[in-house]
């Protein structure tokens, strides 16, 4: 099967262009994305934090936490004691 190849050279100019914007819209697709999960993750954060905070010490203890881990718990990195 024979493929058509042009030659001429506003025609190679017009397909270089186009294979130019389909990878940036691949690329900025993927920065989109990622920006979407890291804004999740933001709001998930958030709102864990909003509970944990509205938590009494009581409450907090009740659940083998103290108060001064909200923040690093709210966020992930927290390691319980062992």
């Amino acid at each position: 099967m024979n493929a058509f190849v042009s030659r001429h050279p506003a025609a190679l100019a017009l397909e270089a262009l186009a294979r130019t914007l389909a990878m940036s819209a691949r690329a900025a697709r993927r920065t989109a994305a990622g920006l979407d999960r890291w804004i999740a993750r933001r709001r998930r954060t958030a709102a864990d934090l909003a509970i944990l905070a509205g938590m009494s010490d009581r409450e907090l203890a009740d659940i083998g936490i103290q108060r001064g881990s909200v923040a690093a718990i709210a966020a992930g990195t927290w390691l319980r004691d062992r």
